[in-house]
């Protein structure tokens, strides 16, 4: 179900720094006995690492994740990419002792996170469902991967972009019409949408991506990642013009 539907916030974010994603891989530590992944399930392009809590949908998710691959690789430009593990956990805790030391702090509202070009690790979605949101958000995940396969030190640089990027590619979007504070003209600034502790940018990061792909086109998009979010040097206009601009055509679009 898309978050336009029932305005939950997708609860994933990736707390790593560009400059511990280079490596491909996390450093990992034992999970919680029971709560960590014991199965594999390998399809073209996914490995899923997964316990008997989703022993009944994982094949189920295998089919609906690679059936966004295509989509996502071609939008965002990319020729190739490494196979992506996905681990799947039964808890907060086993999903914190799984993913690392190098993931940082993960906040307790976050269900998932990509850690490297080919790492995911989330919530099972029998834990963190309802199950179409869990996918949806398993999604997100993948468009980072396929992200930091355009531009390994995009992650949260900025996070304006980062985010918005895995909203649009997951298609979750949220009606502005139902957002009191762009209906009464105050649009959260850039800068607050690139605190790690804000989470304003879930409820209107498909509205950034969606202005840029329709006022400037997808390559220039993915040109925007290539460049770490530089307006300037890629679409021509301040960063500073670009939110006003942004907003101009939210209100514009949706009447506001």
């Amino acid at each position: 179900m898309h978050l336009s539907a029932q305005r939950v916030l997708p609860r994933t974010m990736v707390v790593l720094w560009a400059g511990t994603l280079g490596c491909g891989s996390s450093i990992s530590a034992p999970s919680p006995a029971g709560e960590s992944p014991s199965e594999t399930l390998r399809s073209t392009h996914f490995v899923l690492h997964y316990s008997s809590l989703d022993a009944a949908t994982v094949q189920q998710t295998s089919t609906r994740l690679e059936a966004e691959f295509d989509r996502i690789v071609s939008d965002l430009r990319v020729s190739s990419m490494p196979v992506v593990n996905v681990y799947f956990y039964g808890s907060h805790d086993a999903l914190v002792a799984g993913a690392g030391r190098s993931a940082g702090v993960i906040p307790s509202w976050a269900t998932g996170l990509a850690t490297a070009v080919d790492q995911v690790h989330m919530m099972s979605p029998a834990v963190a469902g309802p199950y179409d949101r869990a996918l949806s958000n398993l999604v997100h995940e993948f468009a980072h991967c396929v992200s930091i396969r355009v531009r390994p030190t995009i992650p949260n640089n900025p996070r304006w972009l980062w985010e918005s990027v895995a909203i649009y590619e997951s298609q979750q979007s949220v009606d502005p019409r139902t957002l009191g504070y762009l209906l009464t003209g105050q649009p959260p600034a850039f800068t607050r949408l690139n605190s790690l502790d804000n989470t304003l940018v879930y409820e209107v990061g498909y509205l950034i991506a969606e202005f840029i792909v329709e006022r400037w086109g997808r390559d220039r998009l993915v040109a925007l990642i290539a460049a770490n979010g530089d307006t300037l040097g890629v679409l021509g206009v301040t960063l500073a013009d670009f939110e006003s601009e942004w907003f101009g055509a939210v209100r514009s679009k949706y009447g506001l």
